[in-house]
């Protein structure tokens, strides 16, 4: 089986051979930075790292806002206007003993405004700020989650090619056979199974899987695996796994094959047969 790369190794000796160009030591460790697109978990550590810084941040804000919990701001002005009142009526009798109630209120107006001012730019400077940070942290998490995703996308091609490759599929079918089990699998159980309801046996691993997709699909791969199971002469069986074939002929699965692997391929599949692309019916002497 081929070598399996990790994106950090501990020591230089624990590259595998042929590899150590890929990698560069950065923190005492040798990270793969000669993939391009390849996330180390270095790189999701500091992703990590900062979104925590942000939640942290977001939480100072809310403690920050949470003091005017007991003392509501909107209603300062209403506890200002008592408090302001009585003493404003004291310093602005009239020679005659009389309150100018214009100047009471020009007083109270004042002291309102002085009093709540700069409470009220405090709080739309805090509830703005919050909102900031939110925003951050929300775009920290989402770049976290798909990190993540891809790196458990990338678990799971390993997986499929690995179980192809040990299969014998031809090399110019693996990237194919690839996209058709991503569609097929799921994790249960941190295992990975194929999906049930989708024509195929479920709870497959990938191994088995593989084996399965012998039958259904013949072209992955060379004539001479099985005693000449995909499209070859050896006998009844292998025949009718060739869509060109008279036993197993079928206008469908001919589509399917030109599709997944190309007219040049799928051309020399037929001529196993007999046969070519566009014939409207299977060779009689095969």
């Amino acid at each position: 089986m081929p070598a399996k790369l990790k994106t950090s190794y501990e020591t230089v000796e624990e590259i595998p051979e042929g590899f150590g160009d890929l990698y560069v030591e950065r923190n005492g460790k040798f990270d793969l930075v000669g993939v391009e697109g390849i996330k180390t978990q270095q790189d999701i550590d500091k992703l990590q790292e900062a979104a925590r810084k942000e939640r942290e941040a977001h939480k100072e804000t809310k403690e920050k806002l949470a003091k005017f919990a007991d003392v509501d701001p909107d209603s300062l002005p209403g506890m200002l206007e008592e408090l302001k009142e009585a003493q404003a009526k004291l310093t602005t009798l009239t020679a005659e003993g009389k309150i100018d109630e214009a100047a009471v209120d020009e007083r109270i107006q004042a002291a309102v405004n002085r009093a709540v001012g700069p409470v009220q730019r405090d709080k739309e400077g805090l509830a703005r700020q919050l909102e900031a940070q939110k925003k951050v942290v929300a775009e920290k998490e989402a770049i976290v989650t798909k990190l993540e995703a891809d790196k458990q996308a990338e678990k799971v091609q390993n997986s499929i090619r690995a179980a192809l490759l040990d299969a014998k599929v031809l090399p110019s079918a693996i990237e194919d056979a690839v996209l058709v089990g991503e569609r097929m699998f799921e994790l249960v159980d941190n295992k990975l199974v194929t999906r049930p309801d989708i024509g195929i046996t479920p709870g497959l691993a990938p191994k088995e899987w593989a084996k399965d997709m012998m039958e259904s699909r013949p072209h992955w791969w060379p004539a001479s695996v099985g005693g000449g199971a995909v499209g070859g002469r050896g006998g009844s069986s292998s025949l009718k796994e060739n869509p060109w074939s008279k036993e197993g002929w079928s206008l469908t699965k001919q589509g399917q094959a030109v599709k997944e692997l190309g007219p040049e391929k799928a051309a020399e599949l037929a001529a196993r047969v007999g046969s070519k692309l566009g014939d409207t019916h299977p060779n009689k002497g095969v």
